[in-house]
This record gives structure tokens, C-alpha cells and sequence, in this order.
């Protein structure tokens, strides 16, 4: 079976600066995979061109058999690509429902009524039925997240790119976002996730890409690449002898 991501030689820079360097990555129909990296090294400009927020200069995307490469954000999205963001960004003013709606509706193309039980189910799912009619913009940091992802999934995604989804939480608010996420791919939703809570990553992930300077450093196992000498002297500074 093709993978359902492949990124084949994939460069992207501003200006001068070289951001995304010859990167060559494939995730399997399935997987959840984890990215690492300090900060920099390229992690979120790697989903913006995923997604079509940003065009490639070199290389070649392609997603469930398909060559996405020149595809605009929109269209790839109604493809099956999904995302959250790093700061989640709600429509503050529409309820918690409408938000969801919204991302149903128009980030997977489908008319209003035919969404509604899904959207209702995605609120269950993330635990925010008791917020469904109040404004988004009243939702603390927990719920914004738990409706970033809701929204996410509301496009019907078959591969959902998480962006730090995890940052800023308590320990307590953590392991119940992990196992929201934990379920989403339990559904068969294929995932990639950046964070720098390294033990959410590893509750969710069966391998680690980690990348430096644009660049792949090293990928496998998840505690295997967390002991490598040469992953903790860049991610966390450890000197290796």
C-alpha cells in the first residue's frame, strides 16, 4: 500500500534563509506520527506546505496516491488533508457549534443539514456539548483546543496534521487531550503531530521524525531516537560525549 503522504526532496526558503532543506518523508495509511524539533527548525513552514499554505520552491508532495504539489489549500483540504494551529484562532462571536459547522461545511463541502449529527457527534467526542451554544470566544485555552481539533475533524480528514496542539496545557488538561487524540486515531485517522510535550507525543505515536535546520536528524522508534546522543544534544541541549 502507497503511503498516504509522501514528500519527496521538498525545499522551501525566505529569502536567504533556507527553511525546508531536500526533506524526504513518508507516512503510512494509519500512522501517527510525531515530528520533533527545536525551535526553528522548521516544523510548522513542513504543514504549511502539507497543507497548501505554502507552495513548495523544489520537491514534490503527494497525498493518497495523488500529486497535490500545485493543488491550492482549499482543494487539498477537500481531499482529506485537515489541521489545527499552534494558537487556535475561533470565529469568536458564532457559538461553539457554528464554528464546527463551519469547518463541515465549508472545509469538507457538504450542505449545512447534511452536517449537523456529525457536528453534534464531534462535540461529544471532544467534550464540548455543554459549550455548543455559547460563543467561542468565552472558551478557555482547553476548550479553544478541543474545538481547534473539533473543527479539524469536521472536514472529515483522512490524515490530520497537529500543530502544538498540547502546549500550554496542565498535566491534567494534557492526558485528557491525549486521549481525545488517542481516539481520533483509534477511528482510523492518520495523523501527524508536532509538539514539544515529548511524553504526549509518545502516548500517541509509534515513531519519531525529528528534523534541525530544515532537515531530517533522525527518525524511528520514539525512545530509541529520544536516547540518541545526537537528538538531546540539539532538542535539549545535552552535550553528547
Amino acid at each position: 500500500m502507497a503511503p498516504i503522504l509522501r514528500l519527496e526532496h521538498v525545499a522551501k526558503s525566505f529569502g536567504a534563509l533556507k527553511v525546508i532543506d531536500d526533506l524526504s518523508l513518508a507516512v503510512e495509511a494509519g500512522e501517527a506520527l510525531g515530528i520533533l524539533g527545536p525551535n526553528g527548525a522548521g516544523k510548522t513552514t513542513l504543514f504549511n506546505l502539507v497543507t497548501g499554505d505554502l507552495r513548495v520552491d523544489a520537491g514534490a508532495i503527494e497525498f493518497d496516491g495523488r500529486d497535490v504539489t500545485a493543488l491550492p489549500a482549499h482543494a487539498r483540504c477537500r481531499l482529506g488533508i485537515g489541521r489545527t494551529y499552534q494558537i487556535p484562532h475561533p470565529f469568536g462571536a458564532m457559538s461553539v457549534f457554528e464554528n464546527v459547522l463551519a469547518g463541515a461545511a465549508f472545509g469538507a463541502g457538504r450542505r449545512e443539514a447534511e452536517c449537523y449529527d456529525r457536528c453534534i457527534e464531534l462535540l461529544v467526542l471532544t467534550d464540548l456539548t455543554r459549550k455548543a451554544n455559547q460563543p467561542a470566544g468565552s472558551l478557555t485555552l482547553l476548550e479553544r483546543k478541543r474545538l481547534e481539533l473539533a473543527r479539524a475533524l469536521a472536514t472529515a480528514p483522512k490524515l490530520l496534521l497537529l500543530d502544538e496542539i498540547a502546549g500550554g496545557l496542565t498535566d491534567s488538561e494534557c492526558q485528557a487531550l491525549i486521549e481525545t487524540v488517542q481516539a481520533v486515531h483509534a477511528s482510523g485517522v492518520s495523523i501527524v503531530w508536532i509538539e514539544h510535550i515529548v511524553h504526549a507525543l509518545i502516548a500517541v505515536v509509534g515513531r519519531l521524525f525529528v528534523i534541525n535546520f530544515g532537515q531530517k536528524l533522525a527518525e524511528g522508534d520514539p525512545r530509541a531516537v529520544m536516547n540518541s546522543p545526537q537528538v538531546q544534544e540539539v532538542y535539549m541541549g545535552i552535550e553528547a560525549e
